[in-house]
């Protein structure tokens, strides 16, 4: 009977939160493109870095949403699972981290032709 209510009580929680609360999306692996620097015009560079920062922000966002369901779902992960959960993440930092990277390596190389 006790674990009958305790599990008619988790699902009354589970469907009382916001849907955003339980899914935070797919994470967003599509990186845009970064031109080479020594070729590219002032318009590519612009476009790269617009489209790198709107890339970052969705990074950010998806982060965040992440770190705010981790508390509901870490307790109930393998051990693992919470290293695969880590993993990703951090994974996913990481690329975005190099993205950037290259972006500034682009605009050093855009810079060093232009003078």
């Amino acid at each position: 009977m006790m674990k009958r209510l305790s599990f008619v009580f988790a699902a009354a929680l589970v469907g009382s939160l916001p849907a955003s609360a339980l899914d935070c999306g797919e994470p967003p692996m599509a990186q845009p493109p970064v031109p080479d620097g020594s070729r590219a015009d002032a318009d590519d560079i612009r476009t790269a870095r617009d489209a790198v920062l709107t890339y970052s922000k969705k990074v950010d966002e998806y982060l965040s949403c992440m770190d705010q369901r981790a508390p509901t779902i870490l307790p109930y992960l393998t051990k693992e699972q919470k290293l695969r959960w880590d993993e990703d993440l951090t994974g996913l930092h990481n690329h975005r981290r190099d993205l950037q990277v290259k972006l500034n390596e682009a605009i050093r190389s855009y810079r060093r032709q232009d003078s």
